[in-house]
This record gives C-alpha cells, sequence and structure tokens, in this order.
C-alpha cells in the first residue's frame, strides 16, 4: 500500500462501493494493487483487532521504519470512542507497535497492547474471531470446515455475548477442592440430621408445586398445539390460494405478450418497406446534389473572376497613389463589356445555387424521414407495457416460489404438532414427588440416629459439583448454544432464500451424547445443497463460498454484531459466483445496510455492483518508480 496521508469522513449509513483503479501500473493493471482492502484492514484492525493478511502492524506500510498510524473517530452508545494504533509513529513517541483509546472521560493504553485490546474488545463486544467473520469478512478467508470445534463454539458464544465459561468452569473446580478439603467435620451429627430433614422437606414441597406447574401446563400445550394446527393450515390454504391466483395472472400475462409480440413484428415489417424505399430515394437524390455542388461552386468561381476584371479595368483612370498621376484611360466598350460578363456569371451563378438548394432540401427532407421512421421503430421494439408485464411475470414466479417454500415449512411445523405435547414432564414430576417422600422419611430416620453429618456434607458438595457440571461444556454452555440454534435456522433460511433462491440451506444442530450419558457443547453444520454435494468440504468452489457466506451472515444477525460496530467490511466475497447470486447478494447487502441503518463496504470489480450502491469510494493509484503513492475519495 502506498498510502501517505488518508482523511475521510463517512456517511452514517448505505451500500458503499470500494473500487479501484492503477494508473501506476501503466495500463497493466485496472484496479488490482491500488489498495483497497487496505482500507478495510486499516478499520478493522485498530477498531477490533482483526489481523488482516500480516500478523504485524509494521509489515502494513512501505516505509523502511515500518511507520504507520490510524486514527478512528467513531460513535459508541451516544459518546465519542476514539481509537489510535501505529508503529514507530509520532503520535505514539515512535516506539514499537502501540495500542490506546479514549472514551467515557478516560484514556486506555495498557502495558502490553493484548491488554488493550481485550478491554477494547470487551467494550465493543466483539472479539477478533468473531470480527473476522462478520464484520471483516475476506472471501478467501472464512471457511467453516477448516476451524476446529473448539472454535466453532466460541464463535457463536462471542456473537451472543457470552461469558467465558472455561475460566469459569476451572474456578469452580478450584472451589470445589477447596470446600471438600474445610468441610470435614464443621457440624454436629443432630445438626447434620435436622437440616437434611429441612432440605427433604422443602424440596418435597417444591416438587409438588412443580407437578401442579406441569399438570396446569401440559393442559394448556395441548389447546395451544390444537390452535397452532389450525393457524398453520389456515396459512396453508391462504398460500395455496396465492398460488392459484397467480397462476392464472402469469397466464394471462402470456396471451397478452404473445398478442403484443405478433403486434409489434407486424409493425416492425410495415416499417423497414418505409426505411428501404426511403434509402432509395435517398441515393438517388444524393447522386443528383453531387454534380450540382461542383457546379455551383465553378459558377462561383467564374462571378469571382469577372467581378476582379471589371473592378481591375474600371480603376485605370484613377491616380497612382505613389506618384499621383493616371494610370491609364477607360474605354467605355470594354467597360460594358466586361459589366455584361459580370452580370452573366452573376445570372449563371444564381441559377446553379438555386438548383444546388432544391437539390440539397431533398437529401435534408428525406434524412428527416429516415430518422423518424428509425425512431418510430426503436419506441416500437422497446414499449414498456411489454417490459412491465415482463416485470410483473417475474414477480409472480417469486411469489409462487416463497409460497411453495413456506407451505413445506408450514407442513414441517405441522407435522411436529400432530404428534401432540409430551407428557413425560408429569410423570416425572409425578416420580420426583415419590422420590422426595421416601428422602423425608429416610432424612427423619438419619435424624434419630444421629449421624446425618457426612449427608449434610455431601449435600453441600452435591451442590458444588452441580455448577461444577454447569459450568462446564456439559452445561449452561450447552444450553446457550441448544437456545441460539432456532434463531440461527430461522436467519440462516432467510439468508439462504435471499441469496440462492433456497437452494443452498444451512442447518445447525448441537448435543451429542457421550458414553458418559452427558452431552458435550458441539455445533454442528448441515449443508442443504438442493443441487449438489451435501457435505461442506464437497462443494463447489463458489457453492462452498456461499454456504460459508451464509454461515458469517447468520452469526452476524443473531448476534446483532453490526448494532455494535455500525459496519460490516465484504472484501471480494462473491468473485466465483454467477451473475444471478451476485444480483442477490448485492441486493442483500443493499438492505442489511437499510434495514440496520449501518455502513455496508462492498470491495468488487463487477461493475455490476455500482448498480445497487448507495456512496463510492474510490481509491487511486497514481505515480512512477519509486514516486508512487494511493489516494481514496468519495465520488
Amino acid at each position: 500500500m502506498k498510502f501517505e496521508q488518508v482523511d475521510l469522513t463517512f456517511p452514517e449509513s448505505g451500500l458503499v462501493l470500494v473500487q479501484g483503479i492503477n494508473t501506476a501500473s501503466g495500463g497493466a493493471l485496472l484496479s488490482v494493487g491500488s489498495g483497497k482492502t487496505g482500507l478495510g484492514e486499516a478499520i478493522s484492525r485498530t477498531l477490533l483487532g482483526v489481523s488482516g493478511r500480516f500478523t504485524s502492524l509494521r509489515q502494513f506500510s512501505t516505509d523502511k521504519l515500518g511507520n504507520t498510524y490510524v486514527k478512528l473517530e467513531v460513535e459508541l452508545r451516544g459518546k465519542p470512542l476514539i481509537v489510535e494504533s501505529g508503529y514507530q509513529c509520532d503520535e505514539f513517541e515512535g516506539s514499537g507497535e502501540s495500542l490506546r483509546y479514549h472514551y467515557d472521560g478516560k484514556t486506555v493504553e495498557r502495558g502490553k497492547i493484548d491488554q488493550t485490546r481485550a478491554a477494547l474488545n470487551q467494550l465493543l463486544g466483539v472479539s477478533a474471531l468473531l470480527a473476522e467473520w462478520t464484520v471483516f469478512v475476506d472471501g478467501d478467508s472464512i471457511k467453516f470446515n477448516k476451524i476446529g470445534q473448539a472454535d466453532c463454539v466460541e464463535l457463536v458464544m462471542a456473537s451472543l455475548r457470552q461469558p467465558p465459561w472455561n475460566a469459569y468452569h476451572e474456578a469452580s473446580k478450584t472451589v470445589l477442592g477447596q470446600f471438600r478439603r474445610s468441610m470435614a467435620g464443621v457440624e454436629a451429627a443432630h445438626t447434620h440430621a435436622a437440616e437434611a430433614v429441612r432440605n427433604a422437606k422443602d424440596e418435597l414441597y417444591e416438587a409438588q408445586k412443580v407437578l401442579a406447574t406441569e399438570r396446569t401446563d401440559y393442559a394448556q400445550a395441548v389447546a395451544s398445539n390444537e390452535a397452532q394446527l389450525q393457524r398453520y393450515q389456515t396459512a396453508i390454504n391462504g398460500s395455496k390460494q396465492k398460488i392459484a391466483n397467480a397462476k392464472v395472472e402469469k397466464k394471462d400475462i402470456a396471451k397478452k405478450l404473445k398478442l403484443m409480440e405478433n403486434e409489434r413484428a407486424e409493425k416492425n415489417h410495415k416499417l423497414e418497406i418505409k426505411l428501404h424505399d426511403i434509402e432509395a430515394k435517398l441515393a438517388a437524390a444524393e447522386k443528383i446534389r453531387a454534380p450540382l455542388n461542383k457546379a455551383r461552386d465553378d459558377a462561383q468561381q467564374k462571378v469571382t473572376e469577372a467581378r476582379v476584371a471589371y473592378n481591375n479595368y474600371n480603376d485605370t483612370d484613377k491616380n497612382c497613389p505613389t506618384c499621383q498621376r493616371p494610370m491609364g484611360t477607360v474605354e467605355p466598350k470594354r467597360l460594358e463589356i466586361l459589366r455584361t460578363k459580370l452580370e452573366n456569371a452573376k445570372t449563371a451563378n444564381q441559377a446553379a445555387g438555386d438548383k444546388w438548394v432544391i437539390a440539397e432540401q431533398s437529401v435534408v427532407t428525406l434524412n428527416l424521414q429516415y430518422r423518424e421512421i428509425t425512431k418510430e421503430q426503436k419506441e416500437v421494439s422497446a414499449r414498456q407495457d411489454v417490459e412491465n408485464m415482463a416485470d410483473r411475470d417475474e414477480e409472480l414466479e417469486l411469489s409462487i416460489s416463497s409460497a411453495e417454500t413456506e407451505i413445506n415449512d408450514w407442513k414441517i411445523q405441522m407435522a411436529r404438532y400432530e404428534q401432540g405435547p409430551s407428557d413425560a414432564a408429569i410423570k416425572t414430576a409425578e416420580n420426583c414427588v415419590a422420590d422426595r417422600n421416601k428422602t423425608v422419611a429416610k432424612a427423619q430416620t438419619a435424624l434419630d440416629e444421629a449421624a446425618n453429618a457426612l449427608a449434610t456434607d455431601q449435600a453441600f458438595v452435591k451442590v458444588l459439583e452441580y455448577w461444577n457440571v454447569a459450568l462446564s461444556p456439559y452445561g449452561i454452555p450447552n444450553m446457550v448454544l441448544r437456545d441460539a440454534i432456532g434463531p440461527l435456522n430461522k436467519e440462516a433460511r432467510r439468508i439462504s432464500a435471499a441469496m440462492t433462491g433456497g437452494t443452498i440451506e444451512v442447518r445447525y444442530s448441537t448435543v451429542r451424547e457421550l458414553a458418559s450419558g452427558k452431552a458435550k457443547a458441539q455445533l454442528n453444520i448441515e449443508v442443504d445443497n438442493k443441487l449438489g454435494d451435501k457435505d461442506l468440504s464437497g462443494s463447489s468452489k463458489g457453492e462452498a463460498g456461499l454456504t460459508n457466506f451464509i454461515i458469517a451472515e447468520t452469526l452476524s444477525e443473531v448476534g446483532q454484531v453490526s448494532r455494535r460496530v455500525g459496519f460490516r467490511w465484504y472484501d471480494e466475497i462473491v468473485p466465483h459466483q454467477d451473475p444471478k447470486v451476485c444480483h442477490s447478494i448485492y441486493s442483500y447487502m443493499k438492505e442489511v445496510a437499510q434495514r440496520l441503518g449501518i455502513l455496508v463496504f462492498l470491495v468488487d470489480h463487477n461493475p455490476v455492483a455500482a448498480n445497487y450502491a448507495d456512496h463510492v469510494l474510490l481509491v487511486e493509484k497514481t505515480g512512477e518508480g519509486n514516486k508512487v503513492s494511493s489516494t481514496i475519495r468519495w465520488r
């Protein structure tokens, strides 16, 4: 990159097309190497810690000393946020790689750059790993099947702003060990037994409340299930009627288009006949005009010669301007002969000019007629009503496809509801009440035996063990991940429909049962490619790129990442896609920018992308040799 000084003010929202011009290449390159990606890396690395192409900030500079400086002035939650990063620059007193930010009246610059970055990422709520998938999206880097399972889960957790559960789990194990060592012999036998009885009775009471609640919930679930089935059936009937109406309208449009096509063909034929006739007349008129041009020019030349001869002879008797003596004698007879020749030349010139005007007017008139018929022919060939009907036909086709997709989704939901709600929770609650009754009886016996100290210790240990498991990959993280599956799948379907028309659908699932009976947090990706491989690794390059892009967008939408940072940068995300998919992706990006009110940057070499952009940012590299430099400006 060759940026020496760039100052940019960005709009609040919209789709920004980042284009490049590399005139420094001397025509060898059009836009490659102009520095477009460098701008996105400068913003994303400074704000979020996205590494980009290089591991060190020094590598981004062509300066021998690596001098680099980036300053961002943004607004976060209604307050100004200033973030600075640099390497051996005056703003950081020429030190090595540095990072600091100022927010809410405080300037943060920790002893280590990683500590400052961690504080800034926590403030924004976006980790560097998450940013590489949801903020700075490089089409060549996002490959979900290449990252490990731990990173997969961490990616989803980061998008949902979950705390570091692994650290909590390690802390809980330490506390559990300490409690086990300190609890021995702290309670008397009678105190332990009495506590156990009270706990058992309380648990019995809670179990009885749970049983009553489960029975009520089951009754409500049955009623809700029936109502939901009815709603889905009503929706299916409505969509079927919508499809039928659309097909009727499509058939009517096809008939009208056929009639209009025949009518246009007939009119075009008649206009072609007129054009050929005028072309023949025009050729004849130009043939007539050609010799008249020469005749008119010759006549004008003769007038000029006759006028010069007459004037020269007429001035013979005048005095010489030098000696003031007469230059000669004018003979009236000869002067009359010269005057007669001049008049005859004028008459001949007038006659030749009149003939030329008539011929020229004929050519002009025929040319005007030719242009008028050509214009009429173009109007016949591009009638707006034909285009409107074609657009309407396409809208109806999309409407039918959308309705069929809805019907399929609703039928799937109906199949799930037709099974009816499960009464397993009631049976579990009943068993729990029975178990709690037994526990009360046992605790009362233990109280009489005055040997409940161990039971009390075990009760506390069980509580800690419960939290230890809850904070492990088998507990709360798994629950969070499982609850996120629904929103992930919903967003994936919406994004897939917008980009591929439902041809490629990404589905998420979690929970894998282990031999111990526990379930560990694990994210599974399933690709339903209706026209290709079901495995993400076996898809074509374009399909794999689409699938990874859908995954990235799903994480961003479910985690509402864009609302935290206010922009997305897509760097050549569609280089392997066909034009139709490109149009869908450009439309999706424009819709995201408008819906979320954010800036969406698109680096793309496809000229069609300019039709969707709200703003165009131009990166131009100029110069030659050692005097090459790049500039950035709004166009």
